[in-house]
């Protein structure tokens, strides 16, 4: 887990059709998923910059990094990595075997000491390694939990935080006042016949 900080989990997106929302994912490392493609989801590339990783990781986790192209690319493959295995346990399919040794082989590397008397400051590798030990305890202890929004035109994947385990939408804001509003409808079409 994340050690030297409990970094915000969400992040508001934009629909294809203007409309700002906000999705909680459940999970830092769904957050880390998203700022790519997930799913059948069309690609949602949050970082087309070495800048934009940095300013992301900044607002997570308070630490500004410096980010080069080859850092983009490489933490690109470990996003896309757990990207692919979150979708896989959503549709409750069998984890591809390079891809879950890639996660593996991230989380395996050294973590932030904790340390009593200052902050410590991680290192761009330890934040990655945080975010894949994050993924690995999602996909293992709380595969059953990982979900696709419950709305027929929404393929949105999270983790099921909620006590009762119960949770049908990816967002109240998106798709659950979308539907409420579609029950509402029908109600009242009911009622006037």
């Amino acid at each position: 887990m994340l050690s030297w900080t409990v970094p915000s989990v969400g992040q508001w997106f934009v629909s294809a059709e203007g409309t700002r929302w906000w999705f909680d994912s459940g999970s830092i490392a769904l957050d880390f998923a998203y700022t790519g493609s997930m799913g059948t989801n069309p690609l949602w590339e949050r970082w087309h910059a070495p800048e934009d990783m940095a300013q992301w990781l900044e607002e997570r986790f308070g630490v500004r990094f410096r980010v080069t192209a080859s850092d983009l690319a490489a933490t690109k493959r470990l996003r896309d990595a757990v990207a692919i295995l979150v979708t896989r346990a959503a549709a409750g399919e069998a984890f591809p075997p390079a891809t879950v040794e890639l996660l593996d082989d991230h989380a395996a590397r050294p973590d932030v000491a904790p340390q009593l008397g200052r902050d410590p400051r991680p290192t761009l590798d330890q934040v990655l390694a945080g975010l894949a030990r994050e993924a690995v305890v999602v996909l293992r202890d709380h595969a059953d939990r990982i979900r696709e929004c419950a709305a027929g035109d929404c393929q949105v994947i999270y983790l099921d935080t909620s006590r009762s385990g119960n949770r049908s939408w990816c967002s109240m804001m998106r798709c659950g006042n979308r539907n409420k509003v579609r029950q509402q409808r029908a109600r009242q079409k009911r009622s006037t016949k």
